[in-house]
């Protein structure tokens, strides 16, 4: 193609205006010019630019009642009609796959198997009075348990299924399973194992033939067993737990796969009739969890809890925690842990590895814990026989964002952008009220819905990396006094209608709502922590349009160093902090991330300036 001289011809492309994933095109440029009279020659240039951004997925998640079952899609939410649905009580049960890509709905006569997102027909299972289901880490196979009835001659109702192929892979019988011990088969992430347990004994097999025994553990009267999450190409680790018998005391111990006639750490310990085994994240350290039925000091109708850490290099501890452990979780990112414990208003504290104390969230009446799964928020919640009360707090700077509540709540959880926290309350513990209600670590209601005779709510599971790390963005003062109202002054009826009452007048906090009694931030043992020396910024002085900089005063040789006073010293050492304090504060503005120790010193600023007048003034 030629063009007459002198000429330039352009065109631009741009994508679809209704693409959701991209965005539109850079516009393509074509110029053409001749370069000689006499003879016509043609050059070409052609730029293309392509900007792709990645969007995050949209939330998810099932709810199913007596009549219905049904997926609601954000940022809308509702019931999503181009997704299946049941009515008409046809559903039992419905569970998301590990990685949320498929959904199982549990209808009386078979397992229909969709993929989340469009909602396509993955597989069908025929097998009627299905009870459990569970996924497979990588939707490899399914696990199903059903009652022993006539239909299966009282026998092999424990079974796997290749889910592609909606085969029997191996079957069983299982007479009792419930909750608390399900899954009965456990895989690794990677599939590559499973184990099951037995009379006695684990069994291990291969993970993708289910059956053939390859190795196995042998431990009297063990009663559940943990594979540790995938550690970057490291042995299969496994925990085990046997409980206390009589006056042999409980155990927990760590096998390295294939290595298991042979533990790796091992710990004993007494009041231990149940326990509930909790691997951290890089799956080298457990937490035991225990329990027992009775109380022999008689201070408690539930029994006593105890709370032991057990690493793989043989490292232990008892946290020796007086009253009840309410509950235990690990920090989704750190190495650290979270306890709620002790008689209402219970104590909640963050600790280290080494057991040491990090941060005390103060006393309120909580049994829950909930980290968002980029481990930046935390949710304490007081549900069950408490009045539903919740805090959001801020781990990056250790700040309560708001509270609210939620009334008989029986399903807490947040989402995998960590941003959006969901509350159910489910039939039939309790049979009024029934629905979900989303809110936003603000407080902000996104979506309410009222549900009938509601059994199961839960989000789908995705990947947290995919959706961003926003930085954390407080309530507005006035936001903050109407989800925490400031207690009353208590007045006779007699009395209410005579004048009324005064407010309760609050200096607003600077950021986060008011801390709760009793919160402290420990400061770092001399071992583990470090003096923090904050850069000196040199300092101009203009003086006859020279400029000069330094950064210490130094003395003359020849002029006499003069021998501070006590008072003098004081002073010094108490502006050096207040230095320090700017420097932290700076830091803490711009999102950085700063430890306990530096939060507290911040805390103590205004301590710091009373302390320095105090000095001054005796000068």
């Amino acid at each position: 193609m030629s063009t007459p001289n002198n000429t330039t011809t352009t065109t631009t492309t741009t994508s679809s205006p209704n693409s959701p994933t991209l965005t539109p095109e850079a516009p393509t440029t074509t110029i053409e010019e001749s370069s000689s009279t006499t003879s016509t020659t043609t050059t070409t240039t052609t730029t293309t630019t392509t900007t792709t951004t990645t969007t995050t997925p949209n939330l998810q998640f099932v709810v199913r009642s007596k009549t219905n079952a049904y997926q609601e899609v954000g940022q809308q939410y509702g019931k999503n009609l181009n997704l299946p649905s049941y009515s008409n009580g046809d559903c039992r049960h419905v569970e998301y796959s590990k990685d949320g890509t498929l959904i199982a709905y549990v209808n009386l006569n078979e397992i229909v198997i969709c993929n989340s997102d469009g909602g396509s027909i993955h597989s069908v299972i025929n097998r009627p009075n299905v009870g459990m289901i569970s996924f497979s880490p990588q939707n490899s196979f399914l696990l199903t348990w059903e009652r022993m009835t006539e239909f299966n001659n009282n026998e092999n109702n424990l079974i796997v299924w290749d889910i592609k192929q909606a085969s029997i892979l191996y079957k069983t019988s299982q007479k009792y399973c419930n909750q608390e011990n399900w899954p009965l088969i456990k895989w690794t992430d990677d599939e590559v194992l499973a184990g099951k347990l037995v009379s006695n004994e684990v069994h291990f097999f291969n993970g993708r033939s289910i059956g053939v025994l390859a190795k196995k553990i042998k431990l009297q009267d063990i009663s559940s067993f943990e594979f540790a999450p995938a550690a970057n190409g490291g042995p299969y680790k496994i925990a085990t737990f046997v409980p206390e018998k009589g006056s042999t005391p409980g155990s927990a111990r760590i096998y390295s796969y294939p290595t298991v006639n042979e533990y790796c750490s091992h710990l004993k310990f007494f009041k231990a009739s149940e326990a509930k085994v909790l691997w951290n994240k890089k799956g080298n350290a457990i937490l035991i969890h225990t329990f027992t039925d009775t109380d022999k000091s008689g201070k408690s109708y539930y029994g006593e809890t105890g709370l032991w850490f057990l690493s793989q290099d043989g490292s232990s501890f008892n946290l020796n925690i007086k009253g009840p452990i309410h509950d235990v979780q690990w920090s989704p990112t750190l190495d650290q842990f979270m306890v709620c414990y002790g008689n209402m208003p219970s104590q909640t504290t963050l600790f280290n590895l080494k057991g040491e104390p990090l941060v005390d969230f103060g006393l309120n009446p909580r049994n829950t814990i909930r980290f968002s799964p980029n481990g930046q928020l935390l949710c304490l919640g007081g549900f069950g026989n408490l009045q539903g009360d919740m805090d959001f707090w801020d781990l990056t700077r250790y700040k309560r964002i708001c509270g609210t509540q939620s009334h008989c709540a029986v399903y807490t959880e947040w989402s995998a952008d960590s941003v959006h926290f969901m509350t159910a309350v489910l039939s039939p513990r309790i049979r009024v009220d029934n629905g979900v209600k989303i809110i936003k670590y603000d407080n902000t209601i996104v979506y309410q819905e009222n549900i009938p005779e509601l059994y199961q709510a839960a989000w789908r599971p995705l990947n947290p990396l995919v959706f961003p790390n926003d930085r954390i963005v407080y309530p507005s003062i006035q936001k903050q006094k109407e989800s925490s109202p400031q207690p009353q002054k208590y007045t006779p009826p007699s009395l209410r209608n005579m004048q009324p009452a005064a407010p309760v007048i609050t200096s607003p906090p600077a950021m986060g709502a008011p801390l709760p009694n009793g919160f402290k931030v420990y400061l770092a043992s001399a071992k583990s922590s470090s003096t923090f020396k904050p850069k000196q910024k040199p300092t101009t002085t203009p003086s006859n349009n020279t400029t000069t900089t330094s950064t210490t005063t130094k003395p003359a040789a020849d002029e006499p160093k003069r021998e501070l006073t006590p008072i003098e010293k004081k002073i010094r050492n108490v502006e050096r902090k207040l230095k320090e304090v700017e420097v932290l504060k700076e830091k803490l503005n711009s999102g950085e991330f700063i430890p306990p120790t530096a939060i507290e010193k911040i805390n103590n600023e205004q301590k710091f300036l009373e302390e320095l007048r105090k000095l001054q003034s005796e000068l």
